[in-house]
């Protein structure tokens, strides 16, 4: 899945809290997402993202 797609889906979730975008948040965010992918046998997909986002 496209990362663009990842950091529009992220800054929605996170739109509530603060209104400024931290890029090293979101990295770090994206990395925990691949290493997640790896533990749990997943394939990158919205959905999947999605789980991971409710997760958090």
């Amino acid at each position: 899945m496209g990362n663009i797609i990842k950091i529009n889906m992220y800054v929605e979730m996170k739109k509530d809290t603060s209104n400024k975008l931290k890029l090293k948040a979101l990295e770090e965010n994206i990395g925990k997402y691949n290493s997640w992918l790896k533990k749990n046998n997943r394939e990158d997909k919205i959905e999947s993202y999605e789980k991971f986002l409710r997760a958090e």
